[in-house]
């Protein structure tokens, strides 16, 4: 009971601070819509942007992600407390001696990269993108130790400031984007961009990643001491190696789909193309962090510690919520898309945002189930199988992004919708790949009531979506302006939501008590 109670308490805690966080964030996207709209500065931007992560992922997320908090739980659980902080410390000195080197070879090719990932767009874009890349390179340790320090906070069940951090990044960054549209005009040609201008976008933007990592290695640092060290204890580094690696092997797939969605878009579509899908990507995130993710974050913990009959339950009643909550992203998403553009049109027309959003919402669902089922199956130390889905599912996007090229896509709109009918395939692929996998290794137990209430969820959803559709589309008649946008969002949001609650209430109250009594 007690254990229920607080993962009761902390999934609320860490969904009300994500809510918030997800809040702030669209706030941020506002801003940047408000001070670069779609302009071939906003697509110098996003793209440099994108590539620290890119290349943090494949140099170390993916190794870290899977590594850090299943090594470190275990030890914690065992009362191992020097042999996390040997761990802990281990980890983070590899991360500065890859990131490190990493970030300065970024910095010195920034050129030839920015080239690459911008075909056939003016030159003035690429040049901005590399001089923005220079800066951003910085970013890539410091991702490093962020995950580090979030490892170790989730594994001494510290999940505030982890939730919390987003929020202050993104609170950093608007900043950042209300200073500069003083000082610039979006449509400025980015060979005009001033020195002034270009530094606030390049280094406000570290700055919003630094306010992310530093306090958490801060507070991290009182759980566990941190020293340099590149030795692990007895036995751990073979242990993070394998998970390590097959986090990375399970990412490779997926930072290949965002380079290959970057150049279709900068390639097929037309100058603003890729800034239109980044608008729309950070919404399609916002249901998927509020409504899956903290039910996956918040068990995960607990998960690779349960074994037997009380794993099968956890897993069972966690990826039904996580099923649910991904179907009804889904349906939110295609209800709100048309007003959550209005909102991030600012008066200004994003072509093409509001069919993007709808043609990737059916890929949250899979989406939700990937981030999980990973987690899930990491904890069972068993991360081949989190490859398998994460390349069938990520690869599935890619070759729908070909096909798409293949049979000609191109334009502002035809591309997106190309763009975000690939995630759509590929992610549903990996989705269902990832559940075949779950019940491979811990037998039909651990998916027991997740098809009765998809089955059920479905139609409800489909009839709840189809009037809140018409509620949203009567409203907009009356005002299309962002105050008529907010209030359609409220009524069509409350109309999908109530139905989903309802629904999973009555048909799998015990599913939906794991984490609310």
């Amino acid at each position: 009971m007690r254990a229920a109670r607080a993962l009761v308490g902390a999934t609320g805690l860490v969904a009300a601070l994500t809510l918030a966080s997800r809040l702030f964030g669209l706030a941020r996207k506002l801003a940047q819509s408000w001070a670069l709209s779609d302009s071939p500065i906003a697509v110098a931007y996003d793209t440099a942007n994108t590539v620290p992560n890119v290349l943090f992922e494949v140099a170390a997320g993916g190794a870290l992600a899977g590594a850090v908090i299943p090594l470190l739980s275990r030890m914690i659980a065992k009362g191992q407390a020097r042999d996390a902080e040997q761990a802990a410390s281990a980890l983070m000195t590899w991360i500065l001696a890859v990131g490190v080197p990493l970030a300065a070879v970024v910095a010195i090719l920034a050129g030839p990269l920015t080239h690459a990932l911008l075909p056939g767009l003016d030159a003035g874009v690429a040049m901005l993108a590399a001089n923005l890349l220079r800066i951003f390179a910085i970013q890539i340790p410091l991702y490093g130790l962020s995950v580090v320090a979030t490892g170790i906070l989730h594994s001494h069940g510290r999940f505030l400031l982890p939730a919390l951090s987003p929020l202050l990044s993104s609170v950093s960054v608007t900043a950042m984007f209300v200073v500069y549209s003083l000082i610039s005009n979006p449509f400025d040609a980015p060979g005009s961009l001033s020195v002034s201008g270009m530094a606030l976008l390049g280094w406000g933007t570290t700055a919003g990643v630094a306010v992310f990592a530093l306090p958490q290695l801060a507070v991290a640092s009182r759980y566990l001491r941190l020293r340099p060290t590149f030795a692990f204890p007895p036995g751990a580094g073979r242990t993070t190696a394998r998970l390590g690696l097959a986090g990375l092997a399970a990412l490779l797939a997926q930072q290949g789909a965002i380079i290959a969605i970057m150049v279709t878009a900068n390639g097929l579509g037309d100058v603003g193309t890729y800034a239109a899908f980044n608008y729309a990507y950070a919404i399609f995130m916002v249901p998927y962090a509020v409504l899956a993710v903290p039910v996956a974050t918040v068990t995960f913990p607990q998960i690779s510690k349960a074994s037997g009959e009380h794993l099968r339950q956890l897993v069972a009643r966690s990826t039904a919520i996580v099923t649910a909550m991904g179907m009804s992203g889904a349906a939110l998403l295609i209800v709100l898309a048309q007003p959550a553009k209005i909102v991030l049109d600012l008066g200004r027309d994003i072509n093409g945002l509001d069919a993007a959003l709808q043609a990737m919402s059916v890929g949250l669902v899979g989406f939700s189930l990937l981030y999980h089922g990973a987690r899930v199956l990491y904890a069972r130390g068993q991360a081949r199988r989190v490859i398998l889905a994460n390349s069938l599912g990520w690869g599935s996007v890619i070759v729908g992004l070909a096909g798409a090229a293949v049979v000609g896509v191109g334009g502002r709109w035809g591309t997106l919708v190309g763009i975000g009918a690939a995630m759509s395939l590929g992610l549903s692929v990996g989705g269902g790949a990832m559940l075949v996998l779950i019940g491979r290794s811990l037998g039909r137990e651990a998916l027991r009531g997740i098809a009765k209430l998809a089955l059920v969820l479905l139609p409800t959803l489909a009839a709840s979506g189809a009037v809140a559709y018409v509620c949203v589309g009567l409203i907009l008649g009356v005002s299309d302006s962002i105050a008529g946008a907010f209030a359609a969002a409220v009524v069509g949001a409350g109309v999908v939501v109530g139905s989903a609650v309802a629904t999973i209430f009555l048909t799998d109250r015990q599913a939906l008590a794991s984490l609310t009594r």
